[in-house]
């Protein structure tokens, strides 16, 4: 959640999972009887032993000072929660114009599974993952800095290092 100093929410985003099988994932219900329904239950089927998270409810109010920063901190979360969840694997479904967002922080669109109008025509929504073991070299050099200071700063509070704030 991203909070101005007056504690108003001006963004958020939800993580589900991990998940023990495919059918949690919300995803399902936005392909289900569509093409690339079957891709998508396997692809996410074949990394659950790994560990797999589904992101969802990605928010940014608009008007808010500093969008573009926000918005860019918020798309990092979805790399930190692999670490602090402890899984290889992140997913999420999105609109073809929100897609290179996600990309600078080192998703891969799947090209496997056919995009889908959801949730209606406008749209074409595409599936991305995102993979622990290679986000790092995928992720854009504008969000590498960033993204690794606050991984520093996650590890330090979580091993009670005194270098948290750094």
């Amino acid at each position: 959640m991203a909070l101005e100093p007056d504690g108003k929410v001006v963004g958020g985003l939800r993580v589900q999972g991990p998940y023990a099988r495919a059918d949690q994932a919300t995803a399902i219900g936005e392909w289900a009887g569509r093409a690339g329904s079957d891709e998508l239950r396997r692809q996410i089927a074949d990394r659950l032993s790994d560990g797999a998270v589904e992101i969802k409810a990605v928010w940014v109010d608009h008007d808010v000072p500093l969008h573009h920063e926000i918005t860019d901190a918020i798309a990092r979360v979805i790399v930190h929660s692999m670490t602090l969840l402890g899984v290889r694997y992140a997913f999420c479904t999105a609109a073809s114009h929100a897609i290179p967002r996600w990309e600078s922080t080192g998703a891969v669109v799947s090209t496997d599974v056919t995009p889908v109008p959801y949730p209606d025509e406008r749209y074409r929504t595409k599936l991305l993952w995102w993979d622990q073991l290679c986000v790092y070299d995928t992720v854009a050099p504008g969000q590498l800095p960033a993204l690794l200071r606050e991984s520093r700063q996650l590890t330090a509070v979580a091993t009670g290092t005194p270098s948290a704030a750094a």
